[in-house]
């Protein structure tokens, strides 16, 4: 059975049908398994976000406690009182002191490395570890207080001859005042975390897939991880201007969604059990086809026991046509009448034939045939919709087919498309027929008023299975539309040689390209409508405008790839394939090009106003970039635009990243301010932008090699 090729075409028509809704249903299934997969990283992410904060915010509270502690001690109130009065402590208050630091430390946990304490107006520091005498007076940070910074205590506290080894380890330093009774602030306590137990706890939440990164004001002050794949951050919820991010993997995998793998399962076993209807379907109406088979090839025999079987089995298959014959006529004409006039054109006899004209199971049993195709062709869109469309042609051409149908002549009709219905012409004897073809054009044009009407007629065949080129030819003359226009009657005839060439210009693309460049619409007008009217005016056979519009269709899309190379926007035409004429063919090139014009014109508009905004941008940059408050966050502000895109534009313009762009303007004026020498280093570092002097002569020494004052005293 599955040698046949009928039942194959049938079996796998049922099985692309399965096979595509079974894809259509994975890839929906696929899809939101990714959708759900994308919702839980983020959640994943935004959970891993939040316990990052809770670190953070736990060691600045953690601080914070240290801080009131400290300034509520009577201890602690008992040490300023003595060195506001310049007496000595004795050995019971410094073990005090010391036990109460001790204190404090053990209060935080294992995350605070150490806690020292500065007094106004003394030259000694104090911590758990004792007293740490200072060769200058305790000076006051210079920014606003509590303050989180990274860094040395001697660097922070501008401490150059201290040698103690936690006043010269790198930690994460917390800075808030120490104050008295009144209020008033009266020193600094300076809380020192441990950075490698810091990155420890984030790590042990992040595992090693992630990165992590805090900022302070802007400024990265600790980072672990690699910094690649999805940001997320958020702000701390007690601390000002102190953000938390982390950096998620990108494809991270998730647990295994067991309904993912049921419902699959599910869909191949429905998919299987419709593959076996399928199979049962298609062997049910195949079986008639099947008997017919099986008796064409049958081997003759003279016996009359065969014969009359044959016959038996002929006329079985009959009687029960009434069953299968909605099936039978889905089939195209000319497959149906060609299978059984194979069977027929056999060695059965021409008596037996009889059965079959007698049960008027076919639909051409007479020698000749003509076969014609109506076009139907409206202005715009059609009004109707499609379904309603062959719906009233279908009807129409019912009658078409009672009324021009007599016993000489059988016409019959299917449709090739909702536009183009063939009408087959079968009669006994050879005769002409452009008359009854004249008569039905005039019928169908007449009862539909709303549309052009165009009928192609193919030449006298007598061969039924020449059918299929009997179709094409109807077709073909149908190509007279192109020169002569529609609502008319086209007879396919012998071309013979055509030795005439239509016109192309030799420099078409060049000109074409030209045009479209300099978005001149009139110039597109007049380059094609002279290809139209010089052609026009050759009078050749169809195959040659055919020809013409395939090279020019061919050089359109040539010149619209060489103008894509220089443009970021993707420029194509379809081709036009309807049944049209030239002019019309010619009119939807000419308004494609225009509307590629269009396309140019609103791109080239686009390059511009982004060029503009640039110039903006950086212009903005170059002129404050002394201000304090200049962020990569108010320039999104003030221009509309993403940190991705101002990321990309300092990439573009300047080659650095919009930070180091901005320190190394802000270190270059104040080279030139430290030049002039006429104003001092906090004042230098404030006039360039920097709230934080340990920052400006941080960024200084890393661009200019030196620290300021050391610059300064070169140019003296």
């Amino acid at each position: 059975m599955f040698q046949s090729k009928l039942f194959l075409r049938l079996f796998m028509t049922y099985m692309a049908v399965i096979f595509f809704y079974m894809t259509m249903c994975i890839t929906f299934l696929l899809y939101e398994n990714h959708q759900i997969s994308e919702m839980q990283e983020k959640r994943i992410s935004e959970i891993q976000l939040e316990e990052v904060r809770n670190i953070v915010e736990q060691r600045m509270q953690t601080a914070r406690n240290i801080v009131q502690n400290l300034s509520y001690s009577t201890v602690m109130k008992q040490l300023y009182m003595n060195t506001s009065t310049g007496e000595l402590l004795d050995s019971y208050a410094l073990f005090s002191i010391q036990n109460e630091m001790k204190n404090t430390i053990a209060s935080g946990g294992l995350s605070i490395y150490k806690t020292v304490l500065f007094v106004e107006n003394s030259n000694k520091a104090y911590s758990s570890g004792g007293v740490i005498a200072l060769t200058d007076s305790y000076v006051p940070l210079e920014q606003d207080l509590p303050c989180i910074m990274v860094g040395t205590v001697n660097e922070a506290f501008q401490l150059n001859s201290t040698k103690r080894y936690s006043f010269n380890k790198n930690c994460l330093l917390y800075c808030d005042a120490y104050t008295y009774q009144s209020g008033s602030s009266i020193g600094t306590i300076c809380i020192l975390f441990d950075l490698k137990n810091l990155g420890s706890d984030i790590q042990k939440i992040l595992g090693d897939d992630y990165g992590a990164s805090i900022l302070y004001q802007d400024n990265v002050i600790f980072s672990c991880g690699e910094e690649m794949g999805e940001l997320y951050e958020t702000e701390s919820l007690t601390m000002p201007d102190l953000v938390c991010r982390i950096y998620a993997p990108t494809g991270m995998v998730s647990e295994v969604n067991h309904f993912f793998y049921f419902t699959l399962s599910g869909i191949v076993v429905i998919s299987i059990v419709f593959a076996g209807l399928a199979y049962y379907v298609s062997r049910k109406y195949y079986m008639p086809i099947d008997h017919l088979e099986q008796m064409v090839s049958t081997k003759r025999n003279t016996s009359e026991d065969e014969m009359e079987k044959i016959i038996h089995g002929i006329q079985d298959l009959i009687g029960e046509k009434n069953r299968y014959r909605e099936k039978m006529l889905t089939i195209t004409p000319y497959a149906k009448t060609g299978m059984l006039h194979s069977m027929i054109a056999g060695n059965v006899a021409a008596d037996n034939v009889e059965i079959f004209l007698d049960e008027n199971y076919l639909d051409l049993i007479r020698p000749y045939f003509i076969v014609s195709v109506i076009n139907f062709a409206y202005d715009g869109t059609p009004s109707l919709r499609e379904k309603d469309h062959k719906q009233k042609i279908e009807e129409l051409f019912k009658v078409v087919t009672d009324t021009f149908s007599t016993d000489e002549i059988r016409i019959v009709y299917y449709f090739r498309d909702i536009y183009n219905v063939f009408l087959i012409t079968n009669f006994e004897t050879e005769q002409e027929m452009d008359e009854l073809f004249y008569q039905i054009y005039k019928y169908v044009s007449t009862a539909k008023g709303d549309c052009h009407v165009t009928m192609g007629v193919d030449v006298l065949r007598d061969d039924i299975g020449e059918l299929k080129h009997a179709c094409e030819g109807a077709v073909k003359a149908l190509d007279g539309i192109l020169t002569d226009g529609r609502e008319t009657v086209y007879f396919l005839e012998d071309m013979g040689d055509n030795a005439v060439t239509y016109y192309f210009p030799v420099n078409f693309r060049e000109k074409l390209k030209h045009c479209l460049l300099k978005q001149d619409k009139e110039e597109v007008h007049t380059l094609l409508f002279d290809i139209y009217k010089t052609n026009l005016d050759i009078e050749g056979m169809p195959e040659m405008y055919r020809s013409l519009i395939d090279e020019f269709h061919l050089s359109v899309i040539k010149t619209l790839r060489e103008i894509t190379e220089l443009n970021t926007v993707h420029l194509n035409i379809k081709k036009y394939t309807g049944l049209a004429t030239l002019q019309e063919i010619f009119d939807y090139y000419d308004a494609a090009l225009l509307s590629v014009i269009d396309t140019l014109h609103e791109q080239a508009e686009q390059v511009e106003e982004d060029s503009r905004l640039e110039e903006d941008i950086a212009e903005y940059i170059d002129t404050h970039y002394c201000d304090a408050d200049l962020s990569m966050q108010s320039l999104t502000g003030k221009f509309n635009v993403s940190n991705k895109y101002l990321s990309l534009l300092c990439k573009e313009r300047f080659g650095v990243t919009y930070l180091q762009y901005i320190q190394s303007k802000r270190i270059e004026k104040a080279a030139e301010l430290l030049r002039e020498k006429r104003y001092s280093l906090t004042e230098i570092g404030v006039m360039c932008g920097y709230t934080n002097q340990l920052t400006f002569r941080r960024n200084f020494k890393s661009i200019m090699g030196v620290n300021p004052s050391v610059y300064q005293e070169k140019m003296e």
